[in-house]
């Protein structure tokens, strides 16, 4: 990722905190694709990199007192925190989507 988008990533990022109704309409009226994958895919980016971690935590670590790579098991705080990441992440997703759904709504009525 190059200077410019890591720049107007972290931009778009604090934009949705202060105003996400302006920062979501920049992007979709200036049609920038890229940050719009870099925003609002940010879920998905979210819930497979917690998967990644996990899958590599359980695979090369060793758990106390046995060996790496057994079944592939998760203790209890692994679920505990893949549902926790799961729900943030959810709801993530349905913070943008109301947003996304806003613009394109008040796009047709001509505001």
């Amino acid at each position: 990722m190059g200077i410019k988008e890591g720049y107007l990533f972290i931009r778009n990022l604090f934009g949705f905190y202060e105003h996400p109704f302006l920062t979501t309409k920049k992007i979709v009226d200036k049609r920038d694709w890229s940050q719009g994958m870099l925003i609002f895919g940010l879920p998905v980016y979210l819930w497979f990199g917690w998967i990644f971690i996990l899958l590599v935590s359980r695979l090369f670590l060793p758990p106390i007192g046995g060996q790496a790579f057994q079944r592939l098991q998760f203790g209890f705080w692994a679920k505990v925190s893949f549902l926790a990441s799961s729900f943030f992440v959810f709801f993530v997703f349905l913070f943008f989507a109301y947003w996304i759904l806003e613009v394109v709504k008040r796009g047709r009525r001509g505001k």
